[in-house]
């Protein structure tokens, strides 16, 4: 059947993985190099890998399970794409917590396979709550990925 990039676009758009996968042929990923961000990830236990991206991103915001590759390894992730509005920032970031890995990944490239979309991003009404919820998000990709 034909397919369109626009198709696929609008796919990605909505967080419809499993419609992009299906018209890509694959799974969508992108690929980075992993910056220093605010550093809120590791005051919350759970670092994260903030990537500046070599293309926009046209991923509907929110929490995903990926295949993150840095070199050779692999391993399972929780990625937030997004604006992280429980902060009140407003520039969309691509923020990969590891799981299972402890080490420094600055100026090193990162590869990121989506798998399946977790959640949509919202607003917390605390640091607390949404570090539960990150729990949550983190138990729920150690379950399907």
């Amino acid at each position: 059947m034909p397919v369109s990039s626009s198709e696929i676009r609008a796919a990605l758009g909505r967080g419809d993985l499993e419609r992009a996968t299906r018209l890509l042929g694959r799974p969508y990923a992108l690929g980075g190099e992993v910056v220093r961000g605010a550093g809120r990830g590791r005051t919350l236990g759970f670092p994260t890998a903030n990537v500046r991206m070599d293309l926009r991103l046209p991923l509907a915001p929110g929490v995903y399970v990926c295949r993150a590759r840095v070199g050779p390894a692999e391993y399972r992730a929780v990625v937030n794409a997004g604006v992280r509005p429980t902060f009140g920032e407003t520039e969309l970031a691509v923020e990969a917590h590891l799981l299972d890995f402890s080490g420094d990944l600055y100026g090193q490239r990162i590869h990121l396979t989506f798998l399946r979309r977790l959640r949509e991003e919202r607003r917390f009404p605390s640091v607390e709550a949404l570090r539960e919820q990150i729990v949550a998000d983190v138990a729920a990709a150690r379950r399907k990925a």
